[in-house]
């Protein structure tokens, strides 16, 4: 058979100018034209097994930009002539038509890593287990792979198209994992009239030969041939667990496919499960390049938790006069104790001032009113005594030995509390609650002011046994639960922690366990919100349906659906694009967090990866909607950033010794404490309870810190106290 045409795009914006040399393009082209694959799925005309090359026909580098990615891929994968029947390729050299494309670079979480939203769109077809599949064989050699975009997909029902990472390991590795049933891969692809003659089939146990073979279509299954076994493994699950392997369905990348029975649900997870950094990291590279515009507020409109998005510049002296700091009276300091007669008075706030005093002459002054031409001193009330009257007012004063007075004595000079010109409070500033930055923006003499305003969450809850306790009529006194119902705790207390970091939060209420039901809640919420959080649906259930709805209702894109953490495992971010959401007053991409159903697992997700993405929404960290480079750096989290929007200490635990999971890292429920002193540290943290089921609520009472125990080893079983543990703050410490 003729060999199959391959282009290699890579991606890079430094080998595009010359900066860099391209190593991953040359590495996979040598890997292909080194490889040949012999199939079981097409004979040759001797009758014998296939045998497939590989020939790279076009390559090129771009830059990481959406267009010329996309461009590329769109022309390499248009076909020049109708070929479908020989699989060749066109290989003039203009115009170049490969059976397969490798796009390499531009799949990290840096934002300018385009590459898999530039393709992602000319998709025809998703190929989910084709990217799951690289994405779980390179995990077993490193796990930084969790960090990779790479994806796998049909353009123009002609080509198929990888999205591989840059790095010439992390390609060639990726590629590698699939390279065996790449071929055939192509084969069907080809097959305009079905794919009976590419799967050879036997009825005997697997490992043993047949005299003859016969065909079978994808899952289906004739009265002569009882639970086939399907050799090219592409078949149906249940076409494949005749092969008596447990690990026979490959993962889909949805948990379960909306429409099919339970019965054809995943048995397995096909979400890899990321270290908890690298799905932070995950969380704010996505994050980072929504678009969240500043709002330009009225003062009495600008709350605590406000972000400044523009440096505020006083537009006026302050004070605009000199004025005096205390009552008394203004002087010519020159002229020392004596008595002196009285020119009348300077009050605050009065338009009638007081005429040029001449030495010899004092005027009585209140605190903070102008002090009157010629005057340069204030001496204070309690330093004088008055020596005469006329008609109820002072005529004359004796200045007393301990009120003399230098020039410049108890007055404030123009300008002094504040310059004209001066920042009043700079970009990234936080508006507190102690009243301080409200007060300095009241006297810079601006009308608005420009703010960061936290994003407008949505909330909802998910579940056939859950009771919506914030419903209309539920505010009496609650009546007995029926069987095998739950009471709603988890919407309240979100909605609770969204309004403490000063969120706006719509309400969208208990949501049963129906896919419709759910895409119709989710998509109303996120038309007028930046993003959403839910609870439930999220595990391996029959009825867990967020995850698919969110990818084949919303268009989502589910960036990761397992945490390596404990509680909170089945935590999933995804995001949503503004295409799905044509329309809406609100611009950009939205998030999603679908958070367990748990309510510890909720709260301790929430704080863990909610919280910091809406601080950096509300513009804690740099300005949202700009680049993540500040944030996040070759996958980790730069501790800058980190210590803004998840901030930790270090303390001394306290109580009886921890066992550690074995399993994974675990996040413990605790009150933070500072000493004092009394310890170097300064901090001491604690269990608040000793059970910490992540269905008990009371282990998150009187919380506030989440203790980040590691996890257990032979060499490491337990932690005891005295030793010195991370405490992540999720609210304030306690004192004393």
């Amino acid at each position: 058979m003729a060999p199959i045409p391959v282009g290699i795009l890579t991606v890079s914006d430094k080998c595009s100018k010359g900066e860099a040399k391209d190593t991953s393009g040359p590495a996979l082209a040598q890997m292909l034209s080194q490889t040949t694959t012999t199939t079981t799925t097409t004979a040759n005309a001797d009758g014998q097994p296939d045998t497939k090359k590989w020939i790279v026909v076009a390559t090129s580098v771009v830059p990481d930009n959406k267009d010329q990615i996309a461009e590329v891929v769109r022309g390499w994968c248009t076909p020049k002539r109708d070929d479908s029947a020989t699989g060749g390729g066109d290989t003039d050299a203009e115009q170049p038509f490969c059976r397969l494309v490798i796009v390499t670079g531009g799949t990290g979480l840096s934002p300018s890593d385009v590459t898999v939203e530039a393709i992602e769109p000319l998709f025809t077809r998703r190929l989910p287990a084709l990217a799951t599949a690289m994405v779980v064989g390179s995990l077993r050699i490193t796990p930084m792979a969790a960090l990779s975009q790479v994806a796998a997909g049909v353009v123009a029902n002609a080509a198929i198209v990888l999205a591989v990472p840059g790095s010439r390991k992390g390609a060639t590795e990726n590629v590698g994992q699939i390279l065996p049933v790449l071929p055939h891969a192509v084969d069907t692809l080809m097959a305009r009239k079905g794919t009976r003659h590419l799967h050879p089939v036997s009825s005997a146990a697997p490992g043993e030969s047949t005299a003859t073979e016969k065909p079978v279509s994808h899952g289906k299954s004739t009265a002569a041939q009882t639970a086939p076994v399907v050799l090219c493994n592409c078949g149906r699950e249940d076409d494949l667990a005749a092969s008596g392997s447990s690990d026979a369905v490959l993962a889909t990348g949805v948990s379960n496919t909306l429409g099919e029975s339970a019965t054809q649900r995943a048995r397995k997870s096909p979400y890899p499960m990321v270290p908890e950094a690298a799905a932070l990291s995950a969380v704010l590279s996505s994050v980072a390049t929504m678009a969240v515009e500043p709002t330009w507020l009225a003062l009495r409109d600008v709350r605590p938790g406000h972000v400044v998005a523009e440096d505020i510049v006083a537009q006026e002296n302050v004070p605009a006069y000199a004025a005096a700091v205390m009552d008394g009276y203004a002087v010519v300091a020159a002229d020392g104790p004596g008595t002196y007669a009285v020119r009348g008075a300077s009050m605050a706030g009065s338009a009638d001032g007081v005429s040029r005093l001449e030495s010899g002459q004092i005027a009585r002054i209140a605190t903070g009113a102008p002090l009157p031409a010629g005057a340069d001193a204030v001496v204070m009330v309690e330093d004088t005594e008055i020596v005469e009257t006329a008609k109820g007012e002072e005529a004359a004063v004796r200045i007393a030995e301990g009120g003399r007075v230098r020039a410049g004595q108890n007055v404030r000079p123009v300008g002094h509390d504040l310059r004209k010109g001066a920042v009043v409070l700079r970009k990234g500033e936080t508006v507190g609650t102690v009243g301080g930055e409200i007060a300095a923006m009241a006297v810079s003499g601006n009308r608005r002011f420009s703010v960061f305003m936290p994003p407008t969450v949505a909330v909802m809850s998910s579940g056939d046994e859950v009771e919506d306790v914030l419903a209309p009529g539920s505010a009496g006194e609650a009546g007995a639960l029926a069987y095998g119902s739950v009471r709603d705790c988890n919407r309240p207390a979100l909605i609770a922690a969204l309004r403490a970091l000063g969120c706006s939060v719509v309400d969208v209420g208990v949501v049963r366990d129906d896919p419709d039901a759910i895409a119709q809640a989710m998509r109303a919420a996120l038309a007028s919100c930046h993003g959403i959080v839910t609870t439930g649906g999220v595990s391996m259930g029959e009825r867990d349906w967020l995850k698919p709805v969110v990818e084949q209702r919303l268009r989502g894109r589910i960036r990761f659906g397992r945490v390596a953490m404990k509680p909170s495992k089945p935590t999933t971010f995804a995001t949503v694009p503004a295409a799905a959401m044509a329309g809406s007053a609100i611009e950009g991409d939205r998030f999603v967090f679908a958070l367990p159903g748990n309510p510890v697992s909720a709260l301790v997700a929430f704080h863990m990866f909610v919280a910091p993405a809406v601080r950096l929404l509300s513009g804690h960290v740099g300005r949202p909607g700009s680049d993540a480079g500040d944030i996040v750096h070759d996958g980790h989290v730069a501790s800058s950033a980190l210590s803004a929007l998840r901030p930790s200490v270090t303390a001394v635990f306290v109580g009886s010794e921890v066992e550690l999971d074995r399993m994974r890292p675990e996040y413990v429920r605790a009150s933070l404490v500072w000493n004092g002193g009394g310890d170097a540290c300064g901090w001491s943290v604690r269990m608040v309870d000793q059970m910490q089921q992540s269905s008990r609520v009371a282990s998150m009472q009187r919380a506030n810190a989440l203790v980040s125990l590691p996890r257990g080893t032979d060499a490491k079983r337990v932690v005891a106290a005295g030793e010195r543990v991370t405490a992540i703050v999720i609210a304030a410490p306690h004192f004393g």
